[in-house]
């Protein structure tokens, strides 16, 4: 998953699209998009601040990372979706697998900053 796409998702249970992103694993690769297209329009995830106090230098800088693993929190109601081989897994809690979510957190913990943290519902027993 590329940062500037997280300006286009939303937490599919209250459709909150204010997400907390997290990157814990990242690959670098040369950027092969038009960076004029692809430029945040309101938040910066890369550098956490507005888009337009980010110069267009930083983005081309963006366009060639790729997040591997990582979380998504919603800011709203605190539900997290893990990203998994670049891709988000932002399924409605009926669909999620517990047990994978619970390795995801094993693995994961000591990678999870404390104020990305506080904002996560974790139903499961604490790590």
């Amino acid at each position: 998953m590329k940062y500037y796409f997280h300006e286009l998702l939303a937490c599919p249970m209250c459709k909150n699209p204010n997400l907390i992103l997290h990157s814990i694993v990242e690959e670098k690769r040369e950027a092969s998009v038009d960076i004029e297209k692809i430029k945040c329009r309101k938040w910066c995830s890369l550098y956490s601040r507005p888009a337009s106090e980010t110069p267009i230098e930083e983005c081309r800088k963006c366009a060639g990372i790729d997040i591997v693993e990582g979380v998504l929190v919603c800011s709203n109601c605190g539900r997290w979706y893990p990203i998994v081989n670049s891709i988000p897994v932002m399924l409605n809690e009926k669909y999620r697998n517990l047990k994978e979510d619970e390795e995801f957190l094993r693995k994961h913990s000591d990678k999870i900053p404390y104020k990305v943290k506080i904002h996560m519902k974790i139903p499961l027993s604490p790590l």
